[in-house]
């Protein structure tokens, strides 16, 4: 291949080759070329024949070449595509992945759109989640907060990008928002277990941030606190939703009574049956749902 020009199309075979005994994403080399390109599946397609300029065949080879070393995709290209809106993410924080859109997508659909809502996208991460949330629903005033300064530049940016005007606050929980409280609380917080790594991806464990997959007790700890303090920044009837483990759905709900008996919480499935997300209420000091 190096004897003739590459088309996009021969790049995108050689890649497959390279990828072929890995277990790396085969959809991986596609994502790189759209998402540099800005192209949807339709357009790569109708770019196949094209010949592919000199420099971009080094910087494939070379994101080849950063797949097969488990770099993920999203860090090679710097972005990714989030409920159909383009986010900068970077090591500093997680690659958005399904589940979270189904956070987004409970929320949603569970709250009425014509109020004017409060809500606290803790652990914000690249922002995907608050971001998206203020943008379906301009009515809600939406607040970002991270333990992480180098997540919020991130956060920060995606903003920006958004032409959003959206309060940051780099927070340790709640350690920065004393006094404050809302209707909503949503997260996707650090849940797995430290002893969990050997079955997990190995993209994930070179590459994305520990401080955002890790809690101790067994993966709990960062909802025992927050457990413990939500209370203290609902309003009356506000209500949590979270993103969880898919083996902690018996742990959760005994952990969420130990820390507050009045609290009541239901728990969603996704298509494999596996519990997923939470959504919490009825808090000691929240007044109720």
């Amino acid at each position: 291949m190096n004897r003739q020009p590459w088309t996009y199309f021969a790049a995108q075979r050689w890649a497959a080759r390279q990828l072929a005994a890995s277990e790396v994403d085969p959809h991986a080399p596609q994502f790189l070329l759209e998402q540099r390109h800005g192209w949807d599946t339709t357009h790569l397609l109708l770019h196949n024949r094209d010949v592919m300029p000199a420099a971009e065949v080094e910087w494939f080879r070379t994101a080849v070449d950063q797949l097969l070393n488990h770099v993920p995709a999203q860090y090679i290209v710097g972005q990714t595509t989030f409920y159909g809106r383009q986010f900068k993410v970077t090591p500093a924080v997680l690659v958005p992945e399904a589940e979270t859109a189904e956070l987004v997508d409970w929320v949603l659909t569970s709250q009425p759109a014509d109020h004017q809502l409060r809500v606290l996208d803790l652990g914000t991460g690249s922002g995907v989640i608050g971001i998206t949330l203020a943008l379906e629903r301009p009515r809600w005033s939406v607040t970002l907060s991270d333990i992480s300064s180098a997540a919020l530049a991130v956060a920060r940016e995606n903003v920006r990008q958004h032409q959003l005007s959206l309060p940051l606050v780099e927070s340790d929980l709640f350690a920065n928002l004393a006094g404050q409280r809302y209707d909503l609380i949503v997260t996707n917080p650090p849940y797995i277990d430290p002893a969990d790594t050997a079955v997990m991806d190995q993209a994930v464990l070179d590459h994305e941030p520990p401080i955002a997959l890790f809690a101790d007790e067994h993966g709990l700890g960062f909802y025992r606190r927050l457990f413990e303090l939500a209370g203290n920044h609902l309003r009356p009837g506000g209500q949590l939703f979270g993103e969880t483990g898919y083996d902690q759905e018996k742990s959760i709900q005994a952990l969420l009574k130990q820390c507050d008996q009045q609290a009541q919480l239901a728990v969603c499935h996704d298509v494999a049956g596996k519990m997923r997300m939470i959504h919490a209420w009825d808090f000691s000091g929240t007044g109720g749902n």
